[in-house]
């Protein structure tokens, strides 16, 4: 993954506050601005690019890469 859109830093931004958050939590932390499915797909994206992890039962966390990326596009 090259360059993130803005709702995928949006959805970083909220896992590096959390230890493990499902994605209806997430888009209830970004209140609503982004449906859940959309939330999903994203999150599924952001995972097979290895900045997220799929935890059992469906929460996802950062991973180092992640934080790492989410750290430069705050920058």
């Amino acid at each position: 993954m090259t360059s993130l859109s803005a709702q995928e830093r949006s959805i970083l931004a909220v896992l590096e506050t959390t230890q493990a958050i499902t994605v209806a939590e997430i888009a209830t932390a970004l209140e609503m601005t982004i449906h859940p499915m959309t939330v999903d797909r994203h999150c599924r994206a952001l995972q097979r690019a290895g900045y997220v992890n799929r935890r059992p039962g469906g929460a996802y966390t950062l991973t180092c890469s992640g934080a790492s990326v989410r750290q430069a596009a705050a920058d």
